[in-house]
């Protein structure tokens, strides 16, 4: 058994079944963090912020809330395109121009600086001083919880906000300005959104009871990660956003949101995500308006699939003309249908039992592939009793339409067959 020791300078040994719990504790707290949806408050991000330029060697900056991470991209951009025009008149038009308005004054100058002096300095004392398992038990739980839905949705989506710079019938200038801000990933940094790597270090000291010399000058980058959303670090100013109002994720902590949007800023800028795929907004706020043409024209095979889902098997298999490979009937009392329409055999209960004949078609379209590259397959069975169409997707190795039935019940073909003899 490893020995647990403490000191202000060293924490080693694993971690008792008490911080263990303060530990699930403290990544609720930075997960909760990261998470946040209420309106940014300038009298705490502000000192905080003009803290880091201090603790850094920087002089102190304007500091401009701005309502979004996109809002943030254009104006930093702009901002910087300006700061150098002013600082370099008449050479702007180059790509070595946009890379040093961008970077010079904003990356190396500032965004290093206060990394350097606060984040990274910390996060070197606390790896040194800890071991793994205050990391593992911080900085991955953290991360899985929130980076998905979080930090990588939001630069996904900023980044494709700012991808207009390589159109040739812009000005030079407009190209310029653009280009700006389409390189705002290099001097931004991630705010609450990059809860991981705080969580870890403020564990050290919170719960393990660290006291670093370095934990200082971190105050002021965790006042900035606890207080305030993406950043753009410029040797002038710093524009910082404000948190979104809408953050929405699945169980699995993918962003997701059914009827809406997953994410949403104050500005009005929306973000859709379905079960951790971005899709458009057509696609969750009117499927039914979704076109068999926009599912072919679809290059991006996760949103196709998402289509598909959002369209209805039913409407889907009517629209792509789907080839019918196996067709059977039964008569007998069978199981009402629709029971649910998901394949997993632990999720379909028999309920209720109705007398007559039974169409069952199995369908496979040659067109729309699943992501192993196998033909999509579905079963439409038809009520004798409405005449109503019910579709179910199944697996691709299925050759018959009751043996695919069968499967979506757990069972064989020919044990759902002597399921439904023994109700006849």
């Amino acid at each position: 058994m490893n020995k647990i020791v403490r000191t202000p300078t060293r924490a080693e040994g694993g971690l008792t079944p008490e911080e263990e719990i303060k530990m699930k504790a403290h990544v609720d707290l930075w997960i909760t963090r990261a998470m946040r949806t209420d309106p940014i408050e300038a009298d705490r991000i502000v000192p905080a912020i003009k803290s880091l330029y201090a603790v850094s060697g920087l002089k102190e900056p304007r500091v401009v809330i701005v309502p979004s991470p996109r809002v943030m991209a254009f104006a930093g951009g702009f901002a910087s395109a300006i700061w150098w025009m002013r600082k370099n008149p008449g050479n702007i038009f180059s790509y070595a121009a946009t890379y040093a308005a961008t970077h010079a004054a904003t990356h190396a100058a500032t965004y290093a600086a206060t990394t350097a002096a606060t984040d990274a300095a910390t996060a070197a004392a606390t790896y040194a001083a800890t071991d793994d398992a205050t990391y593992a038990a911080t900085h991955a739980a953290t991360d899985a919880a929130t980076r998905a839905a979080t930090y990588a949705a939001t630069h996904a989506a900023t980044y494709a906000a700012t991808r207009a710079a390589d159109d040739k019938r812009l000005t030079r200038i407009v190209r310029f300005f653009l280009g700006c801000a389409a390189r705002w990933y290099g001097p931004y940094q991630g705010g609450n959104m990059w809860p991981s790597y705080d969580c870890y270090l403020t564990a050290g000291r919170d719960v393990l009871g660290l006291k670093l010399p370095a934990h200082e000058k971190y105050q002021a980058w965790e006042q900035c990660a606890i207080h305030g959303g993406f950043r753009w670090m410029h040797e002038e100013f710093c524009m910082v956003s404000d948190f979104p109002e809408i953050l929405k994720k699945d169980d699995q902590n993918r962003p997701h949101a059914e009827g809406g949007p997953s994410h949403r800023w104050r500005d009005g800028w929306e973000i859709y995500f379905w079960h951790g795929v971005k899709v458009s907004r057509q696609i969750i706020m009117a499927p039914e308006t979704l076109t068999i043409d926009q599912v072919r024209k679809e290059e991006n095979a996760e949103v196709r699939r998402v289509m598909i889902e959002r369209m209805g098997w039913e409407r889907f298999c009517n629209m792509a003309e789907l080839k019918v490979i196996h067709r059977d009937t039964l008569t007998a009392n069978f199981p009402a249908l629709p029971v649910s329409e998901t394949v997993h055999a632990d999720m379909r209960a028999i309920t209720s039992y109705r007398q007559g004949t039974e169409v069952a078609e199995l369908l496979e379209s040659s067109e729309f592939k699943d992501f192993d590259d196998r033909p999509l397959k579905f079963v439409r069975v038809t009520d004798p009793s409405t005449g109503e169409n019910y579709v179910l997707r199944v697996w691709p190795q299925n050759e018959r339409a009751y043996e695919a039935i069968a499967q979506t019940f757990g069972m064989t073909e020919t044990e759902y067959r002597e399921s439904i003899a023994t109700h006849s």
